[in-house]
């Protein structure tokens, strides 16, 4: 398992959507600004088919310890961020490893990488946004 950063993703855009680097970095950089700015101010953001992302607020512990010392502080309300996850990231992260990553060999002995299933993020991606209808079915004609 690998980690994919921001230089990634820009890197996968700029792939995908044949612009140059440099402005793919800028669109995905815009788009994490505006996202930070939208949840700083409280709002929620729902990406159909990717999940939703969420403020929530959380309740003041009067009476929580320090573990190290057993002080008894107080630990204000705060606000965090959550995510829930839409249908198809969920499904894609409930298949068992086992069945999607590997498959048994003609022998039935050996494992062996399913062909069937891609590794790279960019595969991953359009894949779940192919099954994904975009046509708004409810504009006026």
């Amino acid at each position: 398992m690998s980690t994919i950063t921001k230089k990634d993703l820009a890197l996968l855009v700029s792939q995908s959507t044949g612009c140059k680097k440099n402005l793919a970095a800028k669109m995905v950089d815009s788009l994490f600004v505006a996202m930070r700015d939208s949840l700083i101010e409280g709002n929620r953001i729902e990406i159909r088919g990717f999940g939703v992302f969420q403020v929530k607020d959380t309740r003041p512990k009067p009476a929580a310890r320090n573990p190290r010392t057993g002080e008894i502080i107080y630990v204000p309300a705060r606000r965090k961020t959550h995510f829930k996850p839409g249908r198809l990231l969920k499904e894609a992260l409930h298949q068992t490893r086992e069945e999607s990553e590997v498959v048994l060999d003609a022998d039935g002995k050996s494992i062996v990488p399913n062909p069937n299933v891609t590794n790279s993020v960019a595969d991953r991606v359009a894949q779940a946004y192919s099954a994904v209808d975009f046509d708004d079915d409810d504009d006026d004609e």
